[in-house]
């Protein structure tokens, strides 16, 4: 008895022995799966703060590369063009992934329904266009600088060059990134089968390669990797033992001719430059924006002039033909000369119908540039810039556009691009040589029961790799294709400052011509009112014609002058923006040089007032 229940002692203690051992193997087995869950489980949740980083890191690059320039004001916000598409993991496949669907029925389906012409009155036709349609309450008066600030925030024109200026700036981002120290770690988790003589034995195993890489600045890189491998038997059917170990290895490579230099930082060289030149472009953008949205405003209020002026002649226009019905009634004047009055009034009627409708053609376009809602109600407020002309020394002028354009900036900056590739090819031409030397570490190889490592690299290998320059052909060609280039762009910048240096003096005879023209027009202005007093004065020594031609001489005069005094204002805005000199705000104003004084025109006379501005 008692011999027995010694036996079944020992049995019991081999049974536990061996289900802890199993359990043992079973739990070190599954931690590698609960691991390679957990870490792609962490990588997801972290996804959301990745991105947020590399916004913050854009808008930064964005900020130094603007403040280099000079304009801190100018920064493009990259959650403005945070796409409204997150992305999905995998490509859907929906029905027109490979064949887009199109909509164009044949002509046998689609229907036309023609109206009957109906008769129109004339009489009411014309007291419908003469009718002055009050703005609803709720349209928005809109300043030329809050036009050019709303189309800022707003404009399709305006986003897009922000979003070419935000590529640029992720573009440095990844070259930046490329030449930081890079962390790379595969986990390979995989079950293997064994068949020896007849019997089957299944082992789970796991591999995780971890490696840091770092690109050296004047070419080559540096590794470390660190190669883990586990494995667990599932069943002992066959006893494969255990296949722990660690390998740890260094690596280096350097190129001692081609490759070497400051070529290898090619790709980092030119993102940065390109972050200069993508806030250069981004600012004369800017500027070239602020000119063209103020002459669209500038546009619509010389349309609201011509418009009123119209008017104002149909006023007198209706006067002469009272006053010749009158004389016909009286029998003092033929039926035709009433006529003929009545004729070019009919003919000013009209005018002013197209030119309400082109009007309200024009103020919907404004609003789509600007990104306004085209079917909000909108009042552009009858005001024009009033900026005294410069006093021009046309010689300075051409020396300040060279010194101060942004444009002829990137373009003397790319020939300094084309020139450097000239070097990097004839680099490519250089035979290869590299040093190349490798190290790995002594290690204990169950490394589960503590990792036990050597003091000293026993193995290790040091060696030139060199690459015989037999075949160049492609990269001699190379050379000469970069030689080519640089000379294209020396040449595109010597004409660029020869095309710069004749639009700062066509600026400068734009001011002057512009000048000319208002002041002709103040002068045909007072003819035209001299000559419609004297007809006035002596009113039977005109005929209808001559009163219908003084009326038409006079609108015709103030229209061109309200016009004139538009062209004064681009064309100073122009010489601004060709010399360099024009610097504008993010709330839509200029910023003005010293001396120069920021003013705007209203008044009587010159624009229409507040109560003739057509509604839109």
């Amino acid at each position: 008895m008692i011999g027995h229940k010694s036996q079944t002692i020992d049995t019991d203690v081999r049974t536990s022995s061996n289900y802890w051992r199993f359990n043992a193997k079973t739990s070190r087995r599954w931690s590698y799966v609960a691991i390679t869950v957990i870490s792609t489980i962490i990588l997801a949740s972290c996804e959301q703060q990745r991105f947020a980083v590399i916004d913050r890191e854009t808008e930064e690059r964005l900020r130094n590369a603007s403040e280099s320039i000079g304009e801190p004001s100018s920064v493009p916000s990259i959650k403005k063009s945070e796409s409204r598409y997150p992305g999905q993991n995998f490509t859907p496949d929906t029905p027109g992934l490979n064949e887009p669907p199109t909509v164009n029925p044949p002509p046998e389906t689609l229907k036309y329904e023609g109206r009957k012409r109906a008769i129109i009155d004339a009489d009411k036709t014309i007291r419908e266009v003469m009718t002055k349609v009050e703005p609803p309450p709720n349209a928005e008066r809109l300043t030329l600088a809050k036009s050019v600030q709303y189309g800022i925030n707003n404009s399709l024109e305006y986003r897009i060059a922000e979003e070419q200026y935000l590529l640029i700036a992720l573009d440095l981002l990844i070259q930046q990134h490329v030449w930081s120290p890079r962390v790379f770690d595969t986990i390979t988790p995989r079950v293997q089968g064994l068949g020896i003589n007849g019997t089957q034995s299944t082992a789970l195993q796991l591999v995780n390669d971890l490696s840091l890489r770092q690109k050296l600045p004047y070419g080559g890189e540096i590794s470390a990797t660190i190669l883990a491998q586990a494995s667990a038997q599932l069943n002992d059917a066959v006893e494969t033992g255990q296949a722990n170990s660690l390998d740890i290895a260094l690596n280096l490579s350097i190129p001692l001719l081609r490759g070497a230099g400051l070529v290898a930082q090619e790709g980092l060289i030119q993102a940065k430059r390109n972050m200069i030149y993508g806030a250069r472009s981004f600012e004369d953008f800017r500027r070239r924006f602020y000119i063209a949205i103020t002459s669209d405003f500038h546009e619509l209020v010389v349309q609201q002039q011509v418009i009123a002026n119209t008017r104002n002649q149909i006023d007198r226009l209706r006067l002469i033909i009272e006053r010749e019905d009158a004389l016909v009634q009286s029998g003092r004047q033929v039926a035709f000369q009433a006529d003929l009055a009545k004729q070019r009034a009919l003919f000013v009627i009209d005018r002013l119908s197209a030119l309400e409708e082109l009007y309200k053609f024009a103020v919907d376009r404004f609003k789509l540039r600007i990104g306004y809602d085209t079917e909000a109600p909108v009042l552009i407020d009858p005001e024009m810039l009033d900026l005294d002309p410069p006093v021009v020394d046309s010689a300075r002028a051409v020396v300040s556009a060279f010194e101060w354009r942004l444009d002829l900036q990137n373009t003397r900056d790319q020939v300094a691009d084309a020139k450097r590739q000239v070097d990097n090819a004839r680099n490519a031409v250089l035979p290869g040589a590299n040093l190349v030397a490798s190290a790995s570490m002594l290690k204990n190889p169950d490394f589960f029961n503590g990792i036990q490592l050597d003091d000293s690299f026993s193995d290790y290998t040091v060696g030139m790799q060199i690459d015989l320059p037999l075949d160049r052909t492609i990269e001699e060609v190379n050379v000469r294709k970069a030689q080519v280039r640089l000379e294209q762009l020396d040449r595109a910048f010597v004409f660029a400052q020869n095309g710069a240096a004749v639009e700062v003096r066509q600026a400068i005879r734009r001011i002057d011509r512009a000048l000319y023209s208002v002041s002709l027009q103040d002068r045909n202005i007072d003819i035209a009112r001299n000559r419609q007093a004297s007809i006035d004065a002596a009113p039977d020594r005109a005929t209808p014609r001559d009163r219908t031609d003084a009326v038409d001489a006079l609108s015709t005069a103030e229209n061109d002058k309200a016009r004139g005094l538009r062209e004064v204002q681009m064309a100073i805005l122009e010489y601004l923006r060709q010399t360099g000199q024009l610097r504008v705000s993010d709330d839509g104003e200029i910023i003005a040089p010293d001396g120069m004084e920021v003013r705007y025109r209203r008044g009587p006379g010159i624009l229409a007032q507040p109560g003739e501005i057509p509604p839109a």
